[in-house]
């Protein structure tokens, strides 16, 4: 026996031991039951460095501390680069009251892994902030403004003048494929996308949040070098006030608080511990040369500022330091005095001004729009035209005409030279009313009717006292759309190429219209992303950073894609079925097989047959048991006459003319149409349905115009090449043939997965109440059985050819099961999309200053 077979006859015979067992006690707190598991490993495996490090937390928390201590060292001394053996050593040094070589160690634990926020802490823990915090240089006695905004834009100090710049940018979420949005990447991550946006073309970076030090240092090595600086648009985040209370003491304290760590960080003179959702640590990077302006918060929804008017209701003006606003309501006071209070902290603690703004969207617009109704409104209407409505009325209803938050009733105070700014986040298919407000359909560019570039004319004309910045737009290459625009420019649903088209068209609209700037929504796909039409059936939702929706147009915005496979594709799209041969046999005869595959994205089938087929008359289906061969239905579709033993959920169309996914009628999951619980149910024939999404609801205006609701069938596959070499490449296809060969690949949500991760499937409890309260199960795997049938003529009887398992006197049994490993951690590769190049290219076209003409 040779020594590389040892482990394995070891671990066959039961004498190794898993450490995940005692890290499973150890998650759970069952601290004596995780130190006999540890033991039991290291007994049999003293070497075992996960072991080591089990047996290191478990003593910690028992305050064994000596005996902690020797854990880590073995660990770190067997394995350097084990991030948490390092952090382990730290804190029993911590402990010991050894602070320096605890500061040494979490360091190192911070290098070998930045994105985690507890060694973050505990490196902030163990730093003394008063004496690392550079000495805060005397106040010059002239004010500095190195940045100004204006009505025509955005202008940067050049020498003893102004140069005006017009702003081309992109904004940046942090989410790689894993991750929640806090947990942030590494330096060298940072290095790499800045060295990609300078490729892009841009000179402004959006930022939502606070990022941790190692952003800020990329940054100023980046701009050090660069022969055009990143300047850095930064912004303020903050949630919601309890109660949309936005005068609460102590929530605004805290958001005075973020101001402040904005301000300092900026300048390299920041340390702050990282909090639950947000980054931290000790920030040294002076990036103040760069930071051009500021927008304050987030997209505020209507009944927010409706709820926070009505504690204060009536108009006021208020006057600060910098800012004014006159005849306001009490949200728009509340942000004058975020405004006034964010300006006071730069200007008094660095006597610096520059540009500032808050977060606005067309929800928010101080437009009237006639083809907008509010809920109550519109339920009236509904009743007198004798259509379905509802008298119910929900505390958070979206009102996207009802109430606004009006720039123009703000004024820079002479105290103030950095210059307000209005900064909207606008998007060409939401809200509503840029769709079908009749006015903005006459709008046109080069290329035809544009109600996009109607509605931008008239925002940018409402503008007179400040330059107008579109801080947020974007266009999505999901598989499925989630809103309707009447040009193309759908809220997903595009194809690759479509988006980068577009996207140069939008690019030119807004640079034309004499904006001050135009930044992309978004650098890169973030998994974690949700949209409502797939996030009631994405659980469970802590999880949903672990695999990658195609369906999701949230998901899909980035100019750089995620998708699974570490160096590519897993199964390429391509009608070439090189990469299926080291792919298992799922089921197979003498002229049939069958392979299927499952990766952190979709469900790929390979189809392979010897033999002629007659496209006119043949057809193939997969019937999909993906949860128990005693639910669903044990009859296909199409009146195809064999009973299958594994009852079905889902039937894969598979055919040269057309591939589609059937779906089980009592599972069906489209609430326009089936609003009941979705449950797979044992029953032995039943109807079969393709599956919709309703994009757009019907709504009713002000003249009681009804516009009807839009709904797009997304059942069927779409045929095309994913091989970005060939010029036929079509980043939605999802299905294609060559010569005794067809491969698919299904996105998971389509089949119901909620989450492939865990193998979790939607199975939704009988007395479903409301969308939040869809359920999910774990599946053991699936089920698939091969049909082959023939038809003579369109309306002829279905003849069954053969069948994979093959088929008896009681139709086909059970087949076997198919499943696939669960994973902690998504594998998947970065790519640039088509956008990527057609942004650099409009962006290259804009001249560098704004247009003249801007209002």
């Amino acid at each position: 026996m040779t020594l590389a077979w040892l482990p394995i006859c070891l671990a066959l015979a039961g004498l190794l031991q898993d450490p995940a067992e005692g890290h499973r006690l150890l998650r759970e707190n069952r601290l004596e039951a995780a130190r006999k598991a540890f033991d039991a490993v290291l007994a049999k495996a003293p070497q075992d460095v996960d072991g080591l490090v089990g047996a290191g937390f478990t003593a910690l928390r028992q305050e064994r501390i000596p005996e902690a201590l020797a854990h880590f060292q073995r660990a770190l001394s067997l394995s350097p680069t084990y991030a948490d053996a390092a952090y382990g050593l730290a804190l029993c040094q911590e402990r010991l009251g050894r602070t320096a070589e605890a500061r040494r160690l979490a360091k190192e634990a911070v290098r070998l892994d930045p994105a985690r926020e507890d060694f973050q802490a505990l490196l902030v823990r163990v730093s003394p902030m008063e004496d690392s915090i550079p000495p805060l240089p005397p106040l010059p006695a002239e004010l500095r403004v190195p940045f100004r905004s204006v009505p025509a834009g955005f202008q940067v100090r050049d020498g003893a003048g102004w140069k005006a710049v017009y702003l081309k940018g992109v904004n940046l979420g942090a989410a790689l494929p894993g991750r929640f949005p806090t947990e942030f990447p590494g330096k060298e991550v940072y290095a790499g996308w800045l060295t990609e946006m300078g490729q892009l073309g841009i000179n402004a970076l959006r930022l939502y949040t606070i990022h941790p030090p190692a952003f800020y240092e990329a940054l100023r090595e980046h701009n050090l070098k660069a022969a055009h600086p990143i300047y850095v648009l930064h912004g303020v985040w903050v949630e919601p006030p309890p109660g949309d209370d936005f005068g609460d003491p102590a929530w605004f304290a805290a958001y005075r608080e973020d101001m402040r760590r904005v301000v300092d960080l900026m300048h390299g003179r920041a340390s702050f511990p990282p909090r639950p959702g947000a980054a931290g640590g000790h920030y040294r990077a002076d990036v103040s040369r760069w930071w051009i302006g500021t927008i304050l918060g987030r997209e505020w929804e209507p009944f927010n500022v409706i709820a926070y008017n009505r504690r204060h209701p009536g108009e006021a003006d208020w006057k600060g330091r910098f800012v004014e606003v006159r005849r306001a309501h009490a949200t728009e006071v509340f942000m004058a005095k975020a405004l006034d209070a964010f300006i006071g902290l730069e200007h008094d603690t660095y006597h610096v001004q520059r540009p500032v703004a808050f977060t606005n969207w067309p929800t928010l617009d101080a437009i009237t729009h006639p083809s907008e109704t509010s809920f109550i409104e519109e339920q009236r209407i509904l009743k007198k035209l004798g259509l379905p409505y509802t008298e119910e009325v929900k505390s958070e209803v979206f009102d996207d005409d009802s109430v606004s938050i009006d720039m123009e009733k703000f004024s820079d105070l002479p105290a103030f030279r950095g210059g307000l700014f209005a900064s909207y986040h606008v998007y060409p298919n939401y809200p509503e009313f840029i769709n079908l407000d009749a006015g903005y359909a006459k709008a046109r560019d080069e290329e035809g009717p544009n109600s996009y570039l109607g509605y931008l004319q008239e925002l940018r004309a409402y503008h007179k006292k400040h330059a107008v910045l579109i801080s947020e737009f974007g266009l999505s290459s999901s598989r499925m759309p989630a809103h309707w625009q009447p040009q193309g420019m759908t809220h997903g649903g595009l194809e690759e190429k479509d988006q980068a088209r577009l996207m140069k068209r939008l690019i030119r609209n807004i640079y034309d219209t004499g904006y001050a700037g135009s930044i992309v929504f978004a650098w890169m796909d973030e998994w974690f992303k949700k949209t409502w039409q797939v996030s009631p059936i994405e659980l469970p939702p802590e999880r949903k950073p672990l695999w990658f929706n195609a369906m999701d147009a949230e998901e899909n915005y980035g100019l750089i894609g995620h998708h699974p496979g570490t160096k590519g594709p897993n199964i390429l799209i391509d009608g070439r079925s090189d990469d299926w041969k080291n792919i298992l046999t799922y089921l197979k005869n003498e002229t049939l097989e069958v392979k299927l595959f499952a990766d952190e994205g979709w469900f790929h089938v390979g189809l392979f047959w010897k033999g002629p087929v007659d496209w006119n008359r043949d057809a193939f289906l997969l019937g999909l048991d993906t949860l128990g061969p005693d639910l669903g239905n044990h009859h296909f579709p199409f009146g195809v006459p064999v009973r299958n033993g594994a009852g079905m959920e889902f039937a894969l169309e598979l055919s040269a003319k057309g591939c589609g996914v059937w779906v089980d009628a009592p599972y069906e999951f489209s609430p326009h149409r089936h609003p009941g619980p979705s449950r797979t149910i044992a029953h032995e024939d039943g109807p079969w349905r393709q599956m919709q999404t309703e994009t757009n609801r019907l709504r009713v205006g002000q003249d009681l115009t009804v516009y009807p609701a839009r709904r797009y069938d997304i059942g069927t596959l779409h045929r095309g090449t994913q091989d970005r070499r060939d010029p036929a490449f079509d980043s939605l296809g999802e299905w294609m043939d060559g010569p005794g060969f067809l491969e698919v690949r299904i996105p998971w949500t389509l089949i119901h997965v909620t989450d492939p991760s865990s193998r979790r499937v939607l199975q939704d409890p009988a007395d479903l109440l409301s969308m939040e309260d869809h359920g999910s199960v774990t599946t053991d795997g699936f089920r698939a059985s091969l049909v082959r049938t023939s038809r003579k003529g369109p309306e002829g009887p279905v003849e069954v050819i053969e069948t994979l398992p093959a088929a008896n006197r009681n139709g086909i049994p059970l087949p076997p099961l198919f499943t696939w490993p669960t994973w902690e951690q998504p594998r998947w590769h970065p790519f640039r999309k088509k956008a990527f190049e057609a942004v650099r290219d409009a962006f290259a076209a804009l001249p560098a200053q704004p247009k003249p003409s801007a209002p």
